[in-house]
């Protein structure tokens, strides 16, 4: 008995990929029991790299912040360890917390951490 979270597809369109990334390829299925959508958020310092591709796969994989790593201990809260569960997820939208600039006082002229915000639906499965 384990929880098993088989990943993060990339399902956004192909002009918000960067040039040279490949999208994350996982298993999906269709018994889903319940599906769940999730707002998450990748701080842009944690994640960034000069190279475009590198920074969207980062988005995915970092082992402190990256989506799967957040869906991974959503998903282990949610559940005991003694549960036979299985997950993936799709990312469906991308974009970072600063606001347009059509204000002297948005987040775009404060201190505030930019952060890539993800909206993730998260498809789930226990036995």
């Amino acid at each position: 008995m384990a929880i098993t979270n088989n990943g993060t597809q990339n399902k956004l369109s192909a002009n918000l990929l960067p040039t040279g990334y490949t999208a994350p390829t996982i298993t999906t299925f269709t018994d889903w029991q319940y599906k769940r959508t999730l707002n998450l958020t990748i701080l842009k310092s944690t994640v960034e790299n000069a190279t475009a591709s590198t920074t969207m796969t980062n988005i995915f994989n970092d082992a402190t912040i990256g989506l799967d790593k957040q869906i991974l201990d959503i998903v282990a809260a949610d559940y005991l360890a003694t549960a036979t569960v299985t997950t993936f997820a799709q990312l469906t939208r991308l974009e970072n917390n600063i606001s347009s600039v059509n204000s002297g006082d948005g987040t775009w002229m404060t201190d505030t951490a930019v952060s890539y915000t993800a909206t993730v639906d998260l498809y789930v499965k226990a036995v």
